[in-house]
């Protein structure tokens, strides 16, 4: 795909044409030849009849458009789709540039993704401008195919092959084009697919166009952000066109924490007219009635019906298919969007998000639990609402159980997941389809009714008589999603590993730390409450006081993850929070005898419409406290709260961080001052010495 580095030409991303190097392009046209590469294949030869090629600027104006200090400059994004008289091909064309010596090494290296069981790849340019001159450094001779799972190592393989090129001699100022057409496309979608793209890259954008070609009589669906101009639509003899044009486009500067909604690119998406029923019709006919299943999962489920309730009973399904069947996808021909028979799935104990789904549902039905495989966005959560219905609009697949509870919503590929069915998490999908005999439209996805984040930490410091050292216990009780996640790192890391990991944390703030004792793990899976217990002793726990006094700095950790700001505070785009989220932390410090804390009791209360933050300190027998809680009501602050609730998490930030200043007895403050004192002249007679030894005095 296009970046604004324009080093790696995806099948969605690069191409475009020059009309300086019209000669090159009668070359391939006198000589279209085909080049095999073992079982892969490309195409060398000028683009369809129905391409309109693009000129590239023979200057970039600086002043329109301002390049300085950037890394790219992009001179031209041509894309062209053609979706008329059964044709599905799309043209690319890319021309780029790198500004700087070190970015050479990607300038030179030019590949082109395509899925070679249903793509076929032509190539028609690649180029190189130097001095104001074109010239070709397509060789395809030299051209490799080779598969390219960039997938792999998150447990998919899509099939995806790339045509990689070595360009030589490139230099800073050269500009690189790139252009080829991809014909073809998965026929499991059945046509009902979307095309688009976006209108700002990351680096600045010369020239821009999108262009579709329709069937005379279509009409097409948009969904356009306010960031792009209106096309001009036009009906000619052989097809509708829509064409979209930008000029001059300057760069996006992405910003952090971005809900998954939201991206801060214009774009557009272009389909032929349709409706979600329609394709929720054809998602039905990829989910047939399943074989018979194995005989050790009829048993299970036989078993499993023997569980209290139906809440049990989905619980337990969800746990097995979650747990024992792992992830894992083949991602090539039909298995792109149609599940395996769920009887392959968990004889294998692998599947992909539409296997374990399809398993699950299965399951389901044969605990007389009607379930259906629901089609979501993870990339665009509830932006899916906004695009033209199509097939290609979903990237994940989750569970809708329909039970005497209402509507659950269930992820068989998330792990370490306990509890009742009902308090389960679900990702920010937004909407969903159904695949169901009564959907007409997207379902709105709706936290399941008992889910939610509770984290309450007790951090607990109890001095020797003489206050020499520290007792610290730390105790962090976990429930909903939060345990789930803190449950997972332990599986994954072990808890030797965390116990380190937890240790060298608090050595940040007190550098003589022991472990006192092994990590507790305390883990109720029924309830998903998960409780770590950790015990350290602190060696010179105090920090620098006056003479009879000790200080304690101190931190409420798990709430500074929550008042944590942005990386960018001058913010033009919304700030994704976790939500539901609720926690607390309390601080104790046992007093010594004779001790007093030379604060005061205080509480403090800070609201913002996307949170609430509560601090209360105080003394109660005895032991010095501080309690503070952070309550997520949202799950993003937008941008017109923005400088707001930023301030709203300087404020409780600045009360987040605390120095305890503890008072000594009277007779021990008078003996740390006259030791006090005495380290003084001791000192001063050290250096009285050391001077005189340097005038040779002695």
């Amino acid at each position: 795909m296009v970046s604004a580095a324009g080093r790696r030409v995806a099948a969605t991303a690069r191409a475009g044409w020059i009309a300086g190097v019209a000669l090159v392009a009668l070359a391939f046209a006198a000589r279209a030849e085909e080049y095999v590469r073992g079982e892969f294949r490309f195409a060398v030869a000028p683009p369809a009849d129905w391409v309109e090629t693009q000129p590239v600027a023979e200057h970039w104006d600086e002043q329109r458009l301002p390049s300085a200090g950037k890394r790219w400059r992009n001179w031209l994004y041509d894309a062209q789709y053609a979706r008329f008289g059964g044709r599905r091909e799309r043209y690319q064309d890319v021309a780029y540039e790198a500004t700087s010596p070190a970015l050479l090494g990607e300038v030179g290296k030019v590949e082109i993704d395509f899925r070679p069981d249903f793509e076929r790849l032509t190539i028609h340019e690649i180029s190189l401008r130097r001095d104001g001159r074109w010239s070709s450094r397509l060789k395809p001779e030299a051209i490799t195919l080779a598969r390219r799972e960039s997938e792999f190592e998150r447990d998919m393989a899509l099939g995806s092959v790339s045509a990689m090129a070595v360009l030589d001699d490139v230099r800073v100022g050269d500009v690189v084009r790139v252009r080829y057409s991809v014909n073809g496309e998965n026929p499991i979608l059945a046509g009902l697919d979307h095309v688009g793209g976006r209108f700002a890259l990351n680096a600045p954008l010369l020239a821009r166009q999108l262009r579709v070609l329709f069937d005379r009589d279509a009409r097409p669906s948009e969904q356009r952000d306010a960031g792009v101009a209106a096309p001009r639509v036009t009906r000619g003899p052989k097809y509708l066109e829509w064409r979209y044009r930008a000029e001059a486009v300057a760069e996006i500067v992405a910003e952090d924490r971005n809900p998954v909604w939201f991206s801060p690119y214009p774009q557009v998406s272009l389909s032929e007219k349709r409706d979600w029923a329609a394709v929720a019709a054809w998602a039905r006919a990829l989910y047939p009635p399943p074989a018979p299943l194995p005989a050790d999962l009829a048993e299970r489920i036989a078993q499993w019906r023997r569980l209290p309730d139906a809440q049990a009973r989905i619980a337990a399904a969800l746990l097995a298919v979650q747990e024992e069947v792992r992830y894992f996808g083949v991602e090539i021909g039909d298995n792109t969007h149609r599940p395996r028979e769920p009887a392959e799935v968990w004889e294998q104990r692998r599947g992909d998000c539409k296997d374990k789904s399809r398993l699950l549902v299965t399951i389901l039905a044969a605990l007389d639990v009607p379930a259906f495989p629901a089609l979501v966005s993870a990339g665009s959560g509830k932006r899916v609402a906004e695009l033209p219905p199509s097939a290609g609009a979903f990237d994940h697949v989750i569970v809708q159980v329909r039970s005497d509870k209402g509507v659950l919503w269930l992820d068989p590929t998330r792990t370490a997941q306990r509890g009742p069915a009902l308090a389960q998490e679900i990702g920010d999908f937004g909407f969903a389809l159904p695949v169901a005999a009564d959907t007409k439209g997207l379902v709105a996805v709706v936290p399941n009714p008992a889910n939610h984040n509770r984290t309450r930490v007790r951090e607990r410091y109890e001095p020797r008589a003489d206050g020499s050292e520290l007792a610290l216990e730390i105790r962090a009780e976990y429930a909903g999603d939060v345990a789930n996640l803190v449950r997972a790192e332990l599986r994954y890391n072990g808890s030797e590993a965390m116990a380190r990991r937890y240790a060298d944390f608090y050595r940040r703030r007190f550098p003589e730390l022991d472990a006192a004792a092994p990590l507790a793990v305390e883990d109720d899976a029924d309830a998903n409450r998960l409780v770590l217990t950790e015990r350290y002793r602190v060696l010179k726990p105090w920090s620098a006081s006056s003479p009879g006094q000790r200080a304690l700095d101190l931190d409420a950790d798990s709430i500074a993850g929550a008042l944590s700001l942005p990386a960018t505070l001058q913010r033009h785009t919304p700030l994704a929070l976790t939500y539901p989220n609720d926690i607390a932390h309390r601080i104790e410090l046992v007093l010594p005898s004779g001790w007093r804390w030379t604060g005061s009791s205080a509480e403090r209360e800070l609201d913002d419409p996307a949170a609430q933050y509560r601090y209360r300190a105080g003394v109660d027998a005895g032991t010095v406290f501080s309690e503070e809680s952070v309550v997520v009501r949202a799950d993003s602050v937008p941008v017109e709260r923005m400088a707001a609730h930023l301030d709203w998490r300087r404020a409780a930030r600045e009360q987040n961080l605390q120095r305890w200043v503890l008072a000594l007895p009277a007779a021990e403050a008078d003996q740390a001052r006259k030791a006090r004192l005495n380290d003084l002249v001791r000192g001063v007679i050290n250096d009285n010495k050391k001077a005189k030894k340097a005038r040779g005095d002695e």
